[in-house]
């Protein structure tokens, strides 16, 4: 079971430069499965990008299918597959009709471990749930089955490293021609950084912004996911970027803090693991501080594209 960073109690001087080597674990997945405060934040995150961005499934994507539908009236079946499921948030709201009128889905969840998958008895009817390695073919019997395939928050999936191609052909394979591809992750401008904003300087935050962005791969920078999915065979590759309102700053910013936290207990070693740590509750403090109030704005992100009806 794991715990959270307590926030340092006495201040903290940023470090002058941000390390040129951070000291990893071996783990594939550099965040933990195992433990309550991982599944906890994994229902945190997908409803506050939910709140974000207004939907679950892009409206985008339901528009085009229904219009390939041929029919405005009755239900339209979809079936959808959500990739890296992980306590399966998403495909629940999915398979629950994730507040879309005029469809019926059919919700496969897979992952490469079932350690934060639900009791089965508590799940929709129309969600199931299964093991399945995101970073290969998949078997015969799923491809070319899915209207939709959903994947989210794989930058810190490792063996991806700066190439995300083998999870893109992985979603590829799986989609019926003409099917749709939603890959979500927190957005990250053309230098990778997240936004802040703060009432004064806020030197350790800055900081630990700084580390972040040497953490996370460079292709979660603007378009660059959408240029991958042009890349490897997706039509109409369309990056959706939504920027937080001020009331959901609080919430983004502390989503942060657990994200990095837990990356920095279970992705790295000593000494980046204590340094990483010490800087975190020194940002914290400073979103604490009256005089500062920094807070974090995360954006988010949808890249959505379309397998040609040909393929």
């Amino acid at each position: 079971m794991t715990t959270t960073a307590e926030p340092t109690q006495q201040p903290v001087q940023a470090p002058q430069a941000v390390p040129e080597v951070f000291h990893k674990t071996e783990t594939a997945y550099a965040l933990d499965r195992s433990g309550y405060t991982a599944s906890g934040r994994l229902f945190f995150q997908h409803y506050l990008f939910k709140d974000v961005t207004g939907s679950v499934i892009n409206p985008r994507i339901l528009a085009d299918l229904r219009a390939s539908a041929g029919t405005v009236e009755g239900d339209i079946e979809l079936k959808v597959a959500d990739i890296g499921t992980g306590n399966s948030a998403w495909a629940q709201d999915v398979a629950r009709g994730a507040g879309v009128a005029g469809f019926k889905f059919d919700v496969h969840g897979f992952d490469i471990s079932d350690e934060q998958f639900p009791p089965s008895h508590i799940l929709p009817s129309n969600l199931k749930l299964g093991i399945a390695d995101a970073l290969v073919t998949p078997p015969e019997e799923l491809r070319g089955t899915f209207d939709i395939v959903h994947v989210a928050q794989f930058a810190c999936v490792r063996p991806l490293h700066e190439d995300p191609g083998a999870a893109i052909d992985h979603a590829l394979a799986l989609l019926k021609p003409g099917g749709w591809l939603q890959w979500d992750e927190w957005a990250r401008d053309t230098n990778n950084h997240v936004g802040m904003t703060k009432l004064s300087p806020a030197p350790r935050c800055e900081w630990a912004l700084g580390v972040s962005s040497k953490v996370f791969p460079e292709w979660l920078i603007e378009s660059n996911l959408a240029n991958h999915l042009t890349k490897h065979g997706f039509t109409e590759a369309t990056q959706f970027k939504f920027e937080p309102r001020d009331d959901q700053l609080p919430a983004c910013t502390m989503l942060w803090f657990l994200t990095g936290d837990e990356i920095v207990r279970f992705g790295y070693e000593e000494p980046t693991k204590s340094l990483f740590l010490e800087a975190l509750g020194g940002a914290f403090n400073e979103t604490r501080d009256a005089s500062i109030r920094a807070m974090f704005k995360t954006a988010t992100s949808s890249v959505v594209g379309k397998k040609p009806a040909s393929g």
